[in-house]
């Protein structure tokens, strides 16, 4: 059976690839479409501009049927695990990410990978109640709206979001040469 392997238990084992697929392959239709895809590179942290999110369809579709099949996706799945394995996380860190991830898909009601001003004032009340990491050294709202900001477009991206934490030191990444 492709996707599977047997242990010497007898029972099968999934491969990781094939659980995230069928995690995203919400219809259970076999493919992902565009929505589908779409939640995928959200919850990588990725920007779905509906330009990016066609760019990856045409990426990953090699049969260019307009979808990505389990095939596709699993290659693509590998190649991404081998690019990130050069980069690494401390465990405190891994579950720092996947709780930051979340926290900003929780505040983000549109899924467009940005947090807008008003959205952002709510998610910095939970920021600073809930997660008690934004600290009195900003004067004004625009000062910390700001230094989440970095480009200057008056949203907050996932990344910004993300690297933001990285600089205030709640997450540590490094490489293996470190």
């Amino acid at each position: 059976m492709a996707g599977f392997f047997k242990p010497q238990s007898g029972k099968p084992f999934i491969l990781v690839s094939k659980i995230k697929f069928d995690d995203y392959d919400t219809d259970q239709s076999g493919y992902l479409d565009l929505q589908e895809l779409k939640a995928v590179l959200y919850d990588l942290g990725m920007r779905t501009s509906e330009t990016d999110l066609v760019g990856a369809l045409l990426a990953l579709d090699k049969a260019k049927d307009g979808r990505v099949s389990y095939d596709e996706f699993k290659e693509w799945y590998r190649e991404r695990e081998k690019r990130v394995d050069a980069l690494t996380l401390t465990e405190d860190s891994q579950r720092v990410l996947s709780q930051a991830i979340q926290f900003f898909k929780d505040h983000d009601t549109d899924m467009s990978g940005e947090i807008d001003r008003h959205e952002f004032e709510l998610m910095y009340r939970d920021l600073r109640d809930k997660w008690r990491i934004v600290s009195n050294e900003f004067s004004t709202f625009d000062e910390l709206y700001g230094s989440f900001d970095r480009n200057r477009d008056e949203k907050v991206s996932l990344e910004e979001f993300v690297q933001w934490l990285v600089d205030a030191g709640s997450i540590r990444v490094s490489t293996e040469a470190d």
